[in-house]
């Protein structure tokens, strides 16, 4: 071949070598191969390439060739260079896959955590102008809680003039029967006072919303149902409004319906209107309502805070017995929305950005080692006339196909993510929209791929070119450059275990605080016990005694069925339903300020009930079937509650006085502590009362079982139905899955973590192995030489083994350090373990030991394979 002789000639003329390498012809070989596929691929015809291909190969026009591409780079060069790096990944089907699903994972479980970071904290809120929405908390000694007075409310909104609307509503849905259209049906119902749909600018889709006269007690009893109850229960037709609705046996009118996926806050079937004269929440004391307002345009929250809060002050002058102290703060609803959510979000955020990173260093250390092998390849183009910044941009462009190609199959799997993280999302940030691969999401893929496509090539690229070509057209400087390269690769190493190590630190502690979370001591009982609602209308059961002779009757005959042990029911159950604190003192000690009385969760319960429960009695009895309305008042205490009240005395038979009812209460009983909201709160101090003597038409039902409590479930719906045809059970379901249930947000959130983490664990474990493997490789002369001389196998075992060793100590010893520096903000999300947990340390790095022990004993032993002889004759 003349023409490869002649570039042969020109090259060691320019580079000044003795002696190129005896490859080189393969390389040119190989670069005419390559030009001859794309002048095939252009449509010419083969033999007629081949020529080509061997023209072009002459020193003097390849160097006119590299600078008529300079002047013209542009659309048609990114293309052509595009089209190369796309041959040369198809080459390498190994390396392309392993880089593009590691790409795929950090990529995806990135865009998946911003989608769910997006919907929750950088979404505006579904309403216009939300930036003009506020919530009121109310505070006591300047400590925010979020319930407000309804009493108080009407002060505000009544005397605010920072307003455009300032509504409220209840702070739960409240379980309704609904009568009339065939079997009963529960609804869950929210009320609201007249204005806050226009406080949301959300228009009835059908119909009309409240109006404001009436918002008061004997108006019109009106009712806004939901998009979903309007299609299941009236088809659709328009012919729902203005029809009849029976809730509680109360006639209710239909006068709008709400748009598709309207949320605010909770779940609702129905909205209804809060009374402004009662019967409810009638004392200033009493809290249990969420403000909502919309700002004039001309007003900022500092001009409405200061409203409010003159307000307050007003109010404490002139109410200085339930509102010393009190105040109010406005925040952006958005942000009063997210609180709690918050840092559980952003902690998913950084740890899959920690993720991606590994990626990156795995990635990155990849295309390190096959640049290392392409240095003669960039060496000889050089030569021939192609620029430094010519060859990185063609190595960057390679690199971004990867990771274009890694952001494509990372949006599949981003999209599987959120499918799997929706029930963590709907158990969080009330009345937002669910997260989703919308636009933004997708901006953010492609930017993130982009951005890693150059962080991952950049490096390698300009550590595969030179501008002294010469020297790498030899064997003896590649080795020197492997060396210096190893020592980047190694720095990779250090990072993906470091991040790894981190990784495994902190989702140690989140699995300690779930096995924590899951030993805690409840208190009850979960096991073989049926919970359920249970509803009736006051219209059916007009008096205490009616209602109460209803409970009665139901309870008696459950407890009468096969395979039931006991039964009874509570105005809440533990886990279930938001707590409800009642002020409680001495009868013989001087009533409290207000805010200085003990608090407890109040429950009003029917007897048994702390048998059924399993809730251990210390002293004294539990509410008994004498304990009925005109029968002397009780109360049951708990072991806390009476340590606050009572010390080391003896509380049986002392009276106490509960904020906001009349006359003293016996203490008649002390019951053990209990875990009575969740489980991540630990037991809470508690008081119970006759559920007879307060006169109840919605009550849960607990049923003690001797075997599998759903067994039972339709015969104790048969006696409801026996007892009150219009009676409503519902919701029921083994005590064990709403104990269970209560920890999946932060089981999904843990879960999620201990995914992360495996998945960087097995990426670094990868990134130690490739290292090591490849410098095996660049290495097998010396080991070669080593053997030959007399080292023995285990010689060069350890050898190989000790830089594994310390690229995974100093990674160990860097990861642990941060680990300690950053668990310490996630300190708050954990539960009964400290940040610095040295079992969660110790069970990091043991696991980590084993991984890296495998990773560098494979390269390690493949050392200690190699045959001396083979080595030295090459």
């Amino acid at each position: 071949m003349p023409v490869v002789s002649r570039l042969v000639s020109t090259i060691r003329s320019l580079v000044g070598a003795e002696r190129l390498d005896k490859n080189l012809d393969e390389e040119l070989r190989s670069y005419v191969a390559m030009r001859a596929d794309e002048l095939i691929a252009s449509g010419v015809p083969p033999d007629e390439a081949q020529r080509r291909a061997r023209l072009e190969l002459g020193a003097e026009q390849a160097k006119e060739q590299v600078r008529e591409r300079r002047r013209g780079a542009g659309i048609d060069s990114f293309v052509r260079d595009g089209r190369i790096g796309l041959r040369l990944i198809g080459r390498s089907p190994g390396f392309s896959t392993v880089a593009i699903l590691t790409l795929a994972i950090g990529i995806g479980a990135t865009s998946a955590a911003f989608s769910i970071v997006h919907a929750a904290l950088l979404r505006d809120l579904p309403f216009e102008q939300p930036d003009r929405l506020v919530v009121g908390e109310k505070t006591i000694r300047g400590v925010p809680s979020r319930w407000v007075s309804r009493i108080d409310y009407y002060d505000f909104r009544d005397s605010s003039r920072s307003f455009e609307h300032l509504a409220a509503m209840g702070s739960s849905t409240a379980s309704l029967v609904v009568t009339g259209r065939g079997d009963p049906w529960p609804a869950a119902a929210m009320f609201v006072t007249a204005n806050l749909f226009p406080a949301l600018r959300v228009v009835p889709v059908a119909g009309r919303g409240f109006l404001a006269e009436e918002e008061t007690r004997g108006g019109a009893q009106v009712v806004v149902i939901s998009h979903a109850v309007w299609q299941t229960r009236y088809g659709a037709s328009p012919t729902a409004i203005g029809s009849g609705l029976t809730l509680n046996g109360v006639a209710h009118t239909i006068v709008g319906v709400m748009p598709a996926g309207f949320r605010f806050v909770d779940d609702a079937d129905l909205w209804l209107l809060v009374d402004h004269t009662g019967p409810w929440d009638m004392t200033r004391d009493s809290h249990s309502h969420i403000l909502i307002g919309r700002l004039k345009p001309d007003v900022s929250i500092e001009q409405a805070q200061a409203d409010v809060s003159g307000i307050a002050n007003g109010l404490a002058e002139r109410f200085p017995d339930t509102n010393a102290q009190k105040g109010l703060i406005l925040s952006p609803l958005h942000d009063g929305m997210v609180r709690d959510v918050r840092p559980s979000l952003l902690l998913l955020m950084g740890v899959t950005a920690l993720v991606l990173l590994v990626a990156c260093a795995n990635v990155a250390g990849l295309l390190l080692s096959r640049g290392q092998q392409r240095v003669p390849e960039m060496a000889m183009r050089s030569a021939l006339g192609a620029t430094r910044g010519r060859l990185v941009r063609q190595l960057v462009i390679e690199s971004s196909l990867l990771t274009g190609a890694g952001g494509l199959l990372g949006l599949l799997l981003a999209h599987g993510l959120l499918r799997l993280a929706r029930p963590l999302f709907e158990a969080g940030p009330a009345g937002l929209e669910p997260p989703a691969l919308d636009g933004v999401v997708l901006l953010f893929t492609g930017a993130v791929s982009m951005l890693t496509g150059l962080l991952i090539g950049v490096v390698p690229a300009f550590r595969g070119t030179t501008k002294a070509p010469a020297s790498h057209l030899g064997r003896g400087r590649q080795g020197t450059d492997a060396v210096r390269g190893g020592g980047l690769r190694g720095a990779l190493v250090v990072a993906q275990v470091a991040l790894s190590i981190g990784l495994l630190v902190v989702s140690g502690l989140f699995l300690r605080s779930l096995v924590r979370a899951n030993s805690v001591e409840l208190g009850f009982d979960p096991d073989r016990l049926l919970a359920a609602r249970l509803s009736i209308s006051r219209v059916d059961y007009p008096t205490p005694a009616a209602q109460r002779e209803f409970f009665a009757s139901v309870l008696e005959q459950v407890s009468a069925l096969p395979g039931v042990l006991s039964a009874s029911a509570a105005s809440k159950l533990p886990i279930q339903g938001r707590s409800t604190d009642w002020g409680v003192w001495r009868a013989d000690r001087p009533r409290p300020e207000r805010g200085q009385a003990r608090s407890y969760l109040a429950r009003w319960v029917y007897p048994r009930y702390l048998e059924t429960m399993r809730i251990p009695l210390r002293r004294g009895r539990e509410i008994s079937p004498r304990d009925v309305e005109g029968a002397p008042q009780v109360v049951v205490l708990s072991e806390s509650a009476v340590r606050d009240l009572f010390g080391n005395e003896d509380p049986i038979g002392s009276p106490v006085v509960i904020w906001g009812r009349s006359g003293t209460y016996e203490v008649v009983g002390v019951a053990a502590d209990a875990v009575l909201e969740s489980a991540l709160n630990g037991p809470r101090s508690a008081f119970y009362i006759p559920a007879a003597q307060m006169g109840a038409t919605g009550l849960r039902l607990v049923v003690r079982t001797s075997g599998d409590p759903t067994a039972v479930t339709a015969a104790v719906r048969d006696v409801v139905r026996r007892v009150g045809r219009d009676a409503l059970m519902s919701d029921d379901r083994p005590m064990r899955a709403v104990v269970d249930e209560a920890l999946d947000s932060f089981r999904i959130v843990i879960v999620s973590l201990s995914v992360f983490a495996v998945v960087a664990l097995g990426l670094a474990a990868v990134g130690l192995y490739g290292a090591l493997a490849y410098h095996v490789n660049q290495q097998q002369h010396e080991l070669g030489v080593r053997m030959a001389v007399g080292a023995s196998r285990g010689r060069v075992l350890a050898l190989v083994a000790r830089r594994g060793g310390v690229l995974t100590g100093v990674g160990m010893a860097l990861g642990m350090a941060g680990a300690a520096a950053g668990t310490r903000l996630v300190r708050t999300l954990l539960f009964d373990t400290a940040p610095l947990d040295p079992a969660s340390y110790l069970g990091a790095a043991v696991l980590f030991v084993l991984v890296a022990a495998v990773a560098c004993g494979v390269p390690a032993w493949r050392a200690t394979r190699i045959d001396p002889v083979t080595v030295l004759r090459v």
